[in-house]
């Protein structure tokens, strides 16, 4: 009985054994094949070269230069720590920084592991010396991003650096993956796809220990393609130092086009060097002031009120008002900059000597809404589109506006504020260059752009709005821009030259009690067809005629004399 209970028993264990392997071998083995062949197939990516970046003349701004990268093999080394010990003497490096570099890019123990990048080529021939005695040590040639200007291009071409964790879960769609190094900011950044190609690899098989057996397959890494901007880098070079670390931002730009030929942001920071110092920076260097910046644009505003007043017939250029150096607004004043008065003022004149109280009266006649409805129709309050990110919009007030986020009454004393650029007006110097490009090329809103080829492809979006202004409002204006320059007592006289005619308007902004103001210095040259139009903004610079203008001069005067030597008319 009992041995019929034993054969019972197993032969229903048998048969439970004969089934399990059934459903593993059977029915399940395809699935566990899978898993493994990919328990012994493992991928290694090779980073594809980044396309090279340059100006509109084919000078190089950012490309790639070859260095040397100390990497280790983990499943070759025999004594981690003592091969850690000799590289460290090697490389004049401490071995806490190899053993923290070992663990932070580990990532299989067949893949070579990075310990340290950019070494001398006669420190890369002492570790090929010592090779047969730290086993796994091997030498390699990586690519490393030249920026060619340093500071002078970082805003507009930014840098490059490893994916966070964000970036990835945002990217990954893209055939993005961990490690990947992609640009941080500037065109590095917009144009990541098209500069960063296409990546290749290797398959390799390893054994139960993860140790390389063999090469399975090899795809090739494809180069980026290469981006030109509009830029011209001499100019962009000139103009950057002319700001020598002083806070502010330029912009220089074909007025009939949009192309951009210098956006300097300063001060600045060096693309390939480490960020850290520069985060922490209470200038912050790393703030795009040229389109991220929003400022008062004072007295460059009247440019906007000038065509404002005139559209709306408000006022006729030889509409005079007198200026006894100050207007009363109900029971308030506001002073113009000449307390002993202009006198009997026209707009030519307003526009040559800044006058405040002209613009006052032209402010009132016209009305806040008519304003801040040019205003609008010349780009204020909205992205200027250029392909840079973390552009600001700016801000137009309007009563509107006031009456429902305020709970406020809009009074004549904020019309009078908003006709002379003052008040909650904001604006990017960006912004202001386009406006100045409606006046220099008679009436057309251009898109701001710095993309001009990609590879040999046509990359320029050039979009010209017509405005449908009068050009004889246009033309009064451009006289009057022509003798804040011209008149020996315009405010932007010291800007003079017997070489190229340049028409222009100065702004003051005070920004508080015992601050030094903001300084503007706008306009376009040659006065009679412009082939350029400018920006420069300090940021406590004082008045707009004077430091200001003393930048916007030598650059105007290198950009023609290495343009063909445009004359004056």
């Amino acid at each position: 009985m009992r041995t019929k209970i034993l054969q019972i028993f197993f032969t229903i264990l048998f048969v439970l054994v004969g089934v399990w392997l059934y459903y593993l071998q059977i029915i399940k083995g395809p699935f566990y094949s899978g898993l493994s062949s990919r328990n012994s197939i493992r991928l290694l990516n090779i980073t594809a070269p980044r396309g090279n970046i340059y100006d509109r003349h084919g000078k190089i701004i950012a490309g790639n230069t070859l260095s040397f990268g100390v990497f280790m093999v983990p499943q070759e080394v025999d004594d981690i720590d003592a091969e850690m010990e000799e590289l460290s003497a090697i490389l004049g490096v401490s071995k806490t920084l190899l053993e923290r570099n070992y663990k932070r890019n580990r990532s299989a123990s067949f893949a070579p592991c990075e310990l340290i990048r950019g070494i001398s080529k006669k420190t890369a021939i002492s570790i090929e010396e010592s090779r047969f005695e730290m086993p796994g040590v091997l030498v390699k040639e990586v690519p490393f991003r030249n920026y060619y200007y340093k500071e002078a291009f970082s805003h507009a071409i930014g840098y490059i650096g490893e994916i966070d964790q964000l970036e990835l879960e945002l990217l990954k769609p893209y055939g993005y993956n961990i490690k990947d190094i992609i640009g941080k900011d500037g065109v590095e950044r917009f144009c990541d796809r098209i500069l960063r190609g296409k990546n290749g690899g290797m398959q390799i098989q390893v054994d139960n220990r993860g140790r390389q057996v063999k090469v399975m397959s090899y795809r090739k890494p494809k180069s980026g393609r290469d981006v030109y901007l509009t830029f011209d880098a001499g100019l962009q070079k000139k103009v950057y130092n002319l700001f020598n670390g002083r806070r502010g931002a330029a912009i220089f730009m074909d007025p009939w086009n949009g192309e951009i030929l210098s956006l300097v942001s300063s001060p600045s920071y060096d693309p390939s060097g480490a960020l850290s110092d520069a985060m922490r920076a209470k200038e912050l260097p790393l703030f795009n002031r040229a389109i991220m910046g929003v400022y008062p644009p004072g007295s460059i505003f009247k440019i906007i009120t000038s065509i404002a007043a005139l559209e709306s017939k408000k006022i006729r250029p030889d509409t005079e008002f007198t200026c006894a150096g100050k207007i009363k607004i109900g029971k308030d004043e506001l002073n113009c900059w000449n307390r002993d008065g202009h006198g009997d003022v026209d707009l030519e004149k307003a526009i040559a000597w800044s006058c405040n109280v002209y613009f006052c009266h032209a402010g009132l006649l016209t009305g806040a809404d008519k304003i801040a409805e040019y205003a609008n129709l010349f780009g204020l309050g909205k992205k200027t589109g250029v392909e840079l990110f973390g552009e600001s919009s700016g801000f137009v007030p309007s009563k509107e506006w006031k009456r429902v986020e305020k709970n406020q009454t809009w009074y004549p004393g904020d019309t009078v504020n908003f006709s002379i650029g003052q008040g909650d007006l904001m604006v990017t110097p960006l912004q202001i260059a386009r406006v100045v490009a409606v006046i220099a090329n008679s009436g057309g809103l251009v898109r701001p752009h710095i993309l001009k080829r990609i590879g040999d492809a046509d990359a320029a979006n050039f979009k010209i709005e017509p405005l449908k202004l009068v050009k004889e409002d246009i033309d009064a204006v451009k006289a009057g821009m022509r003798l804040v320059v011209e008149a020996p007592d315009g405010t932007g006289n010291r800007v003079f030259n017997e070489t190229v005619s340049v028409s222009a308007k100065t702004g003051t902004v005070q920004v508080g009690p015992g601050i030094m103001p903001h300084g503007w210095f706008v306009g376009f040259a040659p006065s009679e067809n412009p082939k350029i139009c400018f920006v420069v903004f300090l940021e406590n610079g004082g008045s707009g005629g004077e430091e200001p203008a003393d930048i916007a001069k030598p650059a105007l005067e290198y950009w023609f004399r290495n343009n063909n030597g445009v004359a004056r008319n």
